[in-house]
C-alpha cells in the first residue's frame, strides 16, 4: 500500500504490535510469581527458559547464526547486562520503594529517553512529525496512567524507588541502542540469543543473593515463568530486536511502550474484570494518532529490509 505507514510490508506495524501484546502479558503473569520468587530468581528462570526456547530455534536458523566476531563479544555481553539484568533487577527493586503508578509513569518516558540518546549517540534523525507523534503517544500513555488527571503528575513525590526506575529506563534505552548498532551485522535472532545467554550467566551469579534459583515454586508461578520465558522474553525480545532493525530505536520504543498499556487494559478486563472507561478510549485514540505520525516515512525514502 505505498511507501507510507504500510510501506515495506506489514512488518513495520506487526513487529511492534505483537511485541507489545507479548510484553503486556508479563504484567498479568508477573502477579503470580511475586509470592514465592524474588526478582533476581524470577528474572533468571524467565531468561533461562527463553534461552532454551531460542536454542531450539537454532535448527531453523542454522548454526551459522551463532557465529560471533571476537570484537562483538563485549557488546553482546552488555546487551545481557543492560537489557536483561539491569532493566529487570532495577525495575523489580524499584517496586520495593515506590508505588506501581510511579514506576509505570516513569516507564512511559522510555521513548523520550531512547529518542534523546539515539539522536546523540547514533545521530538518528526523524521527521518533525515523527517527533510530534512520539510526544502525542507519550501524552496518551500519561493520560491513560493518570486516568485523565494529568495534573496529578505535579503532585508526585519522588523517592529512591523512582530513581531506580529511571535507571531501569536508561538501561533499556542503552540496550535498544546497542541492538541498533549490532543489527547491521547480525540478525535479530542472533542478538536475542546472546543477550539471553549473557543475561542468564550474570543472573545466575547474582541469584546467590536470594539463596540461589533452586527452590520449589507453585504451579501458578511455574506457568507464569514459562509464559514470560517463551512468550515475552523469547519471542517478544526477538520481535523487539527485529523491530529496532526495521524501523529504528525511537519508533520501536515509542510504538511498544505506547501500545503495551492498551493491551494491559484489555488483559485486565479479560482476567480481572476491570472495565474499559471513556478515559481509556480517549487515551487509545491519542496513542493511535501519535503512532501514525511516529511510523510515517517520506514517500521517497525506502527502508532496507532487516536481517531475519
Amino acid at each position: 500500500m505505498g511507501q507510507g505507514l504500510f510501506g515495506q510490508g506489514r512488518r513495520r506495524i506487526l513487529l511492534p504490535l505483537v511485541t507489545s501484546a507479548l510484553f503486556a502479558g508479563s504484567f498479568v503473569a508477573g502477579k503470580f510469581t511475586t509470592l514465592d520468587m524474588g526478582p533476581i530468581t524470577t528474572s533468571f528462570w524467565r531468561y533461562a527458559i527463553a534461552l532454551v526456547f531460542l536454542s531450539l530455534l537454532v535448527r531453523h536458523y542454522g548454526r551459522q547464526s551463532l557465529r560471533l566476531a571476537r570484537a562483538d563479544v563485549l557488546p553482546m555481553a552488555l546487551l545481557g547486562l543492560f537489557g536483561v539484568v539491569g532493566y529487570h533487577v532495577l525495575f523489580f527493586s524499584s517496586l520495593r520503594y515506590t508505588e506501581v503508578a510511579n514506576s509505570a509513569i516513569i516507564n512511559a518516558f522510555s521513548p523520550v529517553v531512547t529518542g534523546s540518546l539515539a539522536a546523540i549517540a547514533l545521530r538518528e534523525r526523524l521527521l518533525l512529525k515523527n517527533y510530534l507523534g512520539c510526544g502525542l503517544a507519550v501524552l496518551g500513555v500519561l493520560f491513560l496512567l493518570t486516568r485523565g488527571q494529568i495534573s496529578t503528575l505535579l503532585q508526585l513525590t519522588f523517592n529512591r524507588g523512582d530513581g531506580l526506575m529511571l535507571a531501569a529506563v536508561v538501561c533499556w534505552a542503552i540496550y535498544t541502542l546497542i541492538i541498533k548498532k549490532l543489527s547491521a551485522r547480525y540478525s535479530g535472532f542472533t542478538i536475542s540469543y546472546y543477550a539471553a545467554l549473557f543475561g542468564v550467566v550474570q543472573l545466575l551469579l547474582l541469584s546467590a543473593w536470594e539463596g540461589g534459583p533452586w527452590r520449589a515454586i507453585s504451579p501458578a508461578s511455574l506457568g507464569s515463568v514459562l509464559y514470560m520465558g517463551i512468550g515475552a522474553s523469547g519471542t517478544g525480545y526477538l520481535l523487539y530486536n527485529l523491530s529496532v532493525g526495521a524501523i529504528g530505536p525511537t519508533r520501536t520504543a515509542t510504538s511498544v511502550y505506547s501500545i503495551v498499556p492498551i493491551f494491559v487494559a484489555l488483559l485486565a478486563l479479560l482476567f480481572f474484570q476491570q472495565p474499559i472507561t471513556p478515559v481509556m478510549l480517549a487515551s487509545m485514540g491519542l496513542i493511535g494518532m501519535g503512532l501514525r505520525l511516529t511510523l510515517a516515512t517520506p514517500q521517497a525514502l525506502p527502508l532496507d529490509p532487516p536481517k531475519e
